[in-house]
């Protein structure tokens, strides 16, 4: 992205910011559209007040908001460059993007705030729509089919096909539910041959080209955002941010941090290679955040599509069917669960989010699975050697209750 900048440009490739409200309504809306540096240009002068009202509220309308999030997010990356670098040369507009980066800055943060407040409001309608899971005993089945992955499947593929499904293992993470989606033709992307070029490239390949992709902000590989490459994108990302980190001399993996001191008496090839890298790091978060906003727009839409599929209720009955058989198979390690999430429970078996937070409730999770695989392996290593294991209490009431 070229720096923000009030001189003048050509108009068809860049307007200056206090040009940006003389646009009407209806040209504003295609200028949104039209680039990514467009956006990010319209939300610096937003930040900055140049903005009629109308043009206000058509940035930050919902269905834009996430957008913008990631063009001011990306703007103050680069304006945090544009300064370094300026203040390496003592460029005498220093000031002035130091200014305009403290606007954004400022931007971002409110735009923060109404996105998270957008997505709150989402996740209340949809969790409003989905069966309750606050429960120990609902609990209390889905861990121990993370506990016991292989008998589970077993189980749930015997369950379809007693029911005449065609068999589907459940998703292990959210890059399983996209590519599982995309097969069953709930994300109707066309498979193309650069899909499958990307596809078929190795890892350094690939990775250079999702590098490629990040320093072109305007011009998007669509094939990238195929489903089928979303677990790929993702891993590309994540080397090539940690590739860069250091070569950044940023502060962390999600912040540029400070440059360190000393850092203007350093030759200039060597400082332009920190300032490059830096920058590049800005294009790579901004990917990562376009990344992550539509690998969760995919996973929704098959969750949605799957929840209005005609046999949704057989295959929710197929996996109730399963997890009663586990629980019949493993009581011992059912009521270590149940246990478990026992001192954290109601009277009526209800986990309060306020007091089984989500950082308890991982801990737990982690704590009882590693307690059961433990359990496995000295079972599989030592079976005759072992001496009897108390094991907790799994009546038939546990059993008919999970």
């Amino acid at each position: 992205m070229p720096e923000p900048t009030d001189s003048p440009q050509p108009q068809h490739l860049r307007l200056r910011l206090r040009e940006v409200a003389a646009l009407d309504d209806e040209a504003f809306a295609h200028y949104l559209q039209e680039r990514f540096e467009h956006l990010v240009t319209a939300a610096i002068a937003d930040a900055g007040g140049h903005l009629r009202p109308a043009q206000h509220d058509l940035l930050h309308a919902p269905t834009r908001l996430h957008e913008l999030r990631d063009a001011l997010t990306f703007a103050e990356g680069d304006l945090q460059v544009a300064v370094e670098r300026m203040t390496y040369h003592q460029d005498p507009r220093t000031t002035r993007t130091v200014r305009q980066l403290r606007q954004v800055r400022t931007a971002r943060h409110q735009v923060h705030r109404e996105t998270a407040a957008l997505r709150r409001s989402e996740d209340r309608t949809r969790e409003s729509e989905e069966t309750p899971s606050t429960d120990t005993v609902t609990t209390t089945r889905g861990w121990l089919s993370q506990a016991y992955p292989v008998l589970f499947a077993q189980l749930l593929a015997q369950a379809h096909a007693a029911a005449g499904l065609p068999a589907r293992p459940l998703a292990k993470d959210i890059f399983d539910t996209v590519e599982e989606g995309w097969a069953d033709g709930y994300l109707p992307a066309p498979r193309t041959a650069e899909v499958d070029r990307l596809l078929s490239m190795g890892a350094v390949a690939f990775r250079s080209a999702v590098a490629d992709d990040a320093r072109n902000q305007n011009d998007r590989d669509p094939a990238l955002r195929h489903p089928l490459l979303q677990r790929r994108w993702n891993t590309a990302l994540e080397e090539l941010t940690s590739l860069t980190v250091p070569v950044a001399r940023a502060s962390s993996s999600s912040a540029l941090g400070s440059l360190p001191n000393g850092f203007a008496g350093i030759p200039e090839p060597d400082a332009f290679k920190v300032l490059n890298a830096r920058r590049f790091l800005v294009a790579a978060w901004q990917r990562r955040a376009e990344h992550n906003r539509l690998i969760h727009q995919y996973a929704i839409t098959v969750t949605d599509r799957r929840r209005a599929a005609p046999d949704h209720d057989l295959r929710r009955q197929a996996i109730d069917a399963a997890l009663d058989r586990l629980v019949a198979a493993q009581p011992a390690a059912a009521a270590r669960i149940l246990a478990r999430l026992r001192p954290y429970a109601t009277a009526d078996g209800t986990l309060e989010p306020d007091t089984f937070t989500p950082a308890l409730r991982a801990r737990a999770k982690r704590e009882v699975l590693a307690d059961l695989a433990a359990i496995r392996r000295l079972d599989t290593v030592l079976p005759s050697a072992l001496p009897p294991r108390p094991a907790l209490a799994a009546p038939a009431a546990l059993t008919a209750a999970l």
